[in-house]
């Protein structure tokens, strides 16, 4: 599903909490009794509050790990895919019942535009995803030692081809785009620059435009350009705000 698609989440789907919460609006004692909009109110502060527990547990891994690209270097494929599950129960947990899996196969994914799909070669789900995902963790394995750190194009493109490796691939129902964004900024800080894209304004129309365009543009060309790029100027925008 494209971030900030509107939909509608079944009642069995959501925790029971926000289920309590969303019988006391107005939308509810009006008769939508069966579901709730995937953009309202009350699922957007449980998945900003998700987020942002995200992003303090990366803040506190950073605090107590000396050398984090050490650390990351250290992983096997299996510890990165853990990785990630959890960021996604973190992110989700305050609004549904079931998060921190991997897309099943057959599982109904919109990304973009119809027809983005096949453009971008989404796996089904199942093993399909598991085993791109595994891939995409063992290039991330046998890399991030090798990035030459001082070389800022070189950082932008391993950002920018892991970045869309990960949401090419999809793995879970929905905040693929933002775990991206947070596990970019974690590989960014370990090659020893700053975080940029873990809390983009996903409200700003114009910027999130920019952004979906440099990551389509990736499906056409392998060494991500455009995003690379992107990446940049946010790193270099962010570095002279701190200089």
């Amino acid at each position: 599903m494209s971030e900030g698609e509107r939909c509608e989440i079944a009642s069995e789907d959501v925790t029971k909490a926000l289920w309590r919460k969303y019988r006391k609006t107005a939308e509810y004692k009006s008769g939508r009794h069966y579901s709730i909009s995937s953009i309202h109110p009350l699922v957007r502060t449980g998945e900003e509050k998700g987020l942002n527990d995200v992003i303090l547990n990366f803040a506190k891994e950073l605090e107590h790990t000396p050398n984090i690209r050490e650390q990351l270097a250290l992983r096997q494929e299996n510890d990165w895919i853990d990785s990630w599950k959890t960021m996604h129960r973190t992110l989700f947990g305050y609004v549904y019942r079931k998060c921190g899996e991997l897309r099943p196969r057959g599982y109904d994914v919109r990304f973009g535009a119809p027809g983005d799909e096949e453009l971008h070669h989404i796996p089904l789900g199942g093993a399909e995803v598991y085993n791109e995902l595994y891939a995409l963790a063992r290039r991330l394995c046998g890399s991030i030692n090798c990035v030459e750190i001082t070389n800022i194009d070189e950082v932008c493109r391993f950002l920018a081809e892991f970045h869309y490796g990960f949401i090419r691939i999809h793995p879970f129902f929905d905040g693929n785009g933002r775990i991206a964004r947070v596990v970019t900024d974690q590989l960014a800080v370990s090659l020893g620059y700053v975080p940029i894209i873990a809390g983009f304004p996903r409200n700003n129309t114009d910027k999130k435009h920019v952004y979906h365009e440099a990551i389509h543009d990736c499906a056409h060309d392998s060494t991500c350009r455009v995003l690379s790029n992107w990446i940049k100027i946010q790193l270099q925008d962010k570095m002279s705000q701190i200089t």
